[in-house]
């Protein structure tokens, strides 16, 4: 700082930025987020980026993965009615 006798010059003077401002503004706001707020806004975003790029370099790995992802969401225990038996006893619908 510049100062002459005690006296502050026009040098030492800062400039009121109105888009500084708006920064520490979304800073103090992302400061306050809760993780879960955190994790959709920053996390999420990244893991979604990372798996298209792993996609985009290696289509036929990134194909088999899906695939096999697929089927084995579908081999799931469960139970199994016929086609045709949509009902039980008491003439509610399976879902």
């Amino acid at each position: 700082m510049a100062h002459t006798k005690g006296h502050i010059t026009g040098k030492s003077l800062v400039k009121y930025s109105k888009s500084k401002a708006f920064i520490q503004k979304i800073k103090h706001i992302g400061s306050k987020a809760s993780g879960e707020q955190r994790f959709l806004g920053k996390t999420l975003p990244r893991i979604a980026l990372g798996a298209a790029k792993f996609a985009f370099k290696h289509p036929i790995t990134a194909t088999a993965t899906w695939l096999i992802g697929k089927k084995i969401l579908k081999s799931k225990p469960g139970l199994k009615f016929s086609k045709h038996r949509q009902f039980d006893k008491r003439g509610r619908k399976f879902i």
